[in-house]
């Protein structure tokens, strides 16, 4: 297909002094305001890891802007100490970039925002969703929707628990964080170490301009705690969201565990549209047999926002 949109690269504040996001922006053809899609990668990835490509088919395919960013502390964007994984960070992340759309009403439609968010970053997506009137929509791809319920549905992992303590307690004692591997092969120490993560790391990045092989892949453990809080598990209240919610789930995925996702959303039948995808939790992305089909079920959501 014929490249029908622009993309430039901005820097956008945060509610933190002297802290910048970079983004992405991608515009349609045309004249705006557009409507316009926020989207955050999954915890310690980078928008460099396959984010690009949903820009362009969003631009491309259904005429809406898109604005693709880091979170502090990983990528292109500010914040120290590097590598830092905070969800309540990453939540305020996602609010800086809608503010900062809604300041540009000449070039944004602000009746047609949608947030999008991918595996763990559907636990902030779904909670902005429970809380923002202001929303069009929301999409997820083979998201977490529990945090609590993923992690306990996983083998326990001692050392993991071990080290995610040592992290807190050094926080709450002001002292310089802990880090581990983000992602390993099985049998590593890491904190995603299932059969398909290294390999769908390196296809996300491959899609990039940094292989994975030179990328930090490291992460704070203490985030295990808050996955385990009651402000990781937003999809108990599925039901509530305050607006039209897309989940793409992978019913292969080795990640989360794909009954999570389908008790969640059967309880929420008005509000949800679901889509479950014969294929692994990685293969939603780009170069995976599940991302022609998790695009189409996008683009039609968001087509359907527009009527």
């Amino acid at each position: 297909m014929a490249r029908r949109f622009s993309r430039d690269c901005l820097r956008i504040p945060t509610a933190s002094k002297d802290v910048f996001l970079h983004v992405w922006l991608y515009k349609p053809e045309g004249d705006g305001p557009f409507p316009v899609v926020i989207a955050g990668h999954g915890l310690s990835v980078t928008k460099e890891a396959g984010l690009g490509v949903f820009g362009e088919k969003w631009a491309n395919e259904a005429a809406f802007a898109s604005i693709i960013f880091d979170y502090r502390f990983f990528g292109e964007s500010d914040g120290q100490p590097r590598n830092l994984a905070v969800y309540s960070k990453q939540l305020e992340d996602y609010k800086s970039v809608l503010r900062w759309v809604r300041e540009r009403p000449n070039e944004f439609k602000n009746d047609k925002i949608v947030i999008m968010g991918s595996a763990t970053s559907g636990i902030n997506v779904v909670n902005l969703a429970l809380n923002d009137p202001g929303l069009a929509g929301a999409m997820m791809h083979s998201p977490i929707l529990d945090g609590y319920a993923t992690i306990t549905a996983l083998p326990f992992n001692a050392r993991l628990m071990f080290w995610a303590t040592v992290d807190l307690i050094k926080e709450k004692l002001g002292l310089a964080p802990v880090f581990i591997r983000a992602v390993g092969r099985p049998g590593e120490f890491a904190f995603l170490t299932t059969p398909s993560s290294y390999p769908g790391f390196e296809q996300m990045f491959s899609q990039g301009s940094i292989p994975f092989s030179e990328a930090p892949n490291l992460l704070t453990p203490r985030v295990v705690y808050e996955l385990l809080g009651a402000s990781a598990r937003p999809g108990l209240q599925l039901n509530q969201v305050l607006c039209k919610t897309l989940v793409v789930s992978a019913r292969d995925d080795d990640c989360i565990p794909i009954q999570i996702a389908r008790n969640l959303v059967a309880a929420a039948p008005e509000k949800v549209v679901y889509v479950e995808l014969p294929c692994g939790h990685y293969d939603v992305m780009q170069g995976g047999k599940g991302f022609d089909d998790n695009v189409k079920a996008q683009i039609s959501f968001l087509q359907s926002l527009l009527n």
